[in-house]
C-alpha cells in the first residue's frame, strides 16, 4: 500500500500528483491512498463517491482510525519530522514501513517506474510518499482518458461550467481563457508572475490579432481577485463564476487559454486537451503557433 501523506501546494499541484500515482497504480495493480487530497475531495467524482473505476484508491487507509491518521499525517507534512520517522522506522527490526521522498526544491522528478519502489509499492509494506514531483510520465497519456473521467466535477459544478460557457460563446466563435494569477503570486518567485491588467490587456490583443478576423473573439477572465474590467477596453471579457473548481473547468472548455506559469492552468490545458501558453515575463510576445496542450509527457 502506498499512501500519500504531503499536503502539498493548492488544486492543481494535488490534481497532478494524484493523477501519476493513479496512472502508476493503475498500470501495476498495487494499493493507493491519498488522505492528503481530503480537502478537495467533496469537488470530483470519484474522490466525493469514493468510487475510482474499479481501481485499489482510495482517500482514507484503515477508515475507522481516519481521525488519528489524519493527526498523524499532519504531523509529517514538514520534511524534517518525515526524515526523522524514516530514521525510527529503520531502527525497528522487521519494520514494513517504506518512505520515499521527490526533490521538489531541484525540480528533479521521482520516477514512479523505478524497480525499487515498484516492489516496495506491490509488497506487503506501507510506503509513505512525501513531496508532489512523483511522476510517471510513461503512462500518464495513456490513462489520460481514466484520469479525466475521474476527476469530473460533480454535477452542480459541471452544470455551472456549462451554462458559463454558453452564455459566453453566444458572444463568440473563439472563446481564450485568461488565468489572471494573484493572490499568492504576488510573493511566489519574488512577484516575477504577478502580472498587471496592462500586461495580459497587452498579451489579449496580440493573440486576437493572429485570428481570422471574421472571427468575433471573447475572453473569460479567470482570478483569484476581483478584475476591473475596464482595463480591457476594446476587448470582449467575460467573468466566470468566480468557484475555484468551476473557473479551473471553465478554463478546460475554452478554445485557447493564456497565463503565467501555474499547475493550475496546466491541468486545465490537460483536461480539455486545450492549447495553452504561459507567459514567463511580462514583456513575452504571443505566437500563436507557440500554444501546445499539456500532456506531460
Amino acid at each position: 500500500m502506498v499512501i500519500l501523506v504531503k499536503r502539498t501546494g493548492q488544486l492543481g499541484n494535488r490534481l497532478f500528483l494524484f493523477a501519476h500515482f493513479i496512472s502508476n497504480a493503475a498500470e501495476y495493480g498495487y494499493e493507493l491512498c491519498n488522505p492528503s487530497f481530503g480537502a478537495y475531495a467533496p469537488y470530483f467524482e470519484a474522490t466525493a463517491s469514493g468510487e475510482f473505476g474499479g481501481l485499489p484508491v482510495s482517500l482514507h487507509p484503515f477508515g475507522r482510525q481516519r481521525a488519528q491518521l489524519d493527526k498523524v499525517f499532519g504531523l509529517l507534512q514538514h520534511p524534517r519530522a518525515f526524515r526523522l520517522l524514516g530514521s525510527a522506522a529503520r531502527l525497528v527490526p522487521g519494520s514494513r514501513l517504506t518512505l520515499v521522498h521527490s526533490a521538489d526544491k531541484d525540480d528533479t522528478c521521482f520516477d514512479l517506474n523505478q524497480p525499487e519502489y515498484l516492489a516496495q509499492a506491490r509488497s506487503s509494506s506501507i510506503v509513505l510518499a512525501h513531496g508532489w514531483l512523483f511522476r510517471d510520465k510513461r503512462h500518464f497519456v495513456r490513462q489520460a482518458p481514466r484520469l479525466r473521467q475521474l476527476f469530473a466535477p460533480i454535477a452542480p459544478h459541471r452544470l455551472a461550467v456549462a451554462n458559463l460557457l454558453e452564455q459566453v460563446r453566444q458572444t463568440a466563435d473563439v472563446v481564450v481563457g485568461v488565468h489572471l494569477r494573484r493572490g499568492d503570486y504576488a510573493h511566489y518567485a519574488g512577484g516575477a508572475f504577478y502580472y498587471t491588467n496592462a500586461t495580459y490587456a497587452r498579451a489579449m490583443r496580440q493573440l486576437r490579432d493572429q485570428l481570422p478576423t471574421q472571427q468575433r473573439v471573447a475572453f473569460l477572465l479567470c482570478s483569484n481577485e476581483e478584475v476591473d474590467p475596464t482595463d480591457f477596453a476594446g476587448l470582449t471579457v467575460h467573468r466566470p463564476t468566480g468557484h475555484f473548481v468551476e473557473d479551473l473547468y471553465a478554463l478546460a472548455g475554452c478554445d485557447y487559454i493564456l497565463g503565467p506559469p501555474s499547475s493550475y492552468s496546466l491541468w486545465a490545458s490537460f483536461y480539455g486537451q486545450v492549447p495553452l501558453l504561459h507567459l514567463h515575463s511580462a514583456e513575452q510576445p504571443v505566437a500563436l503557433p507557440a500554444f501546445e496542450v499539456f500532456l506531460d509527457t
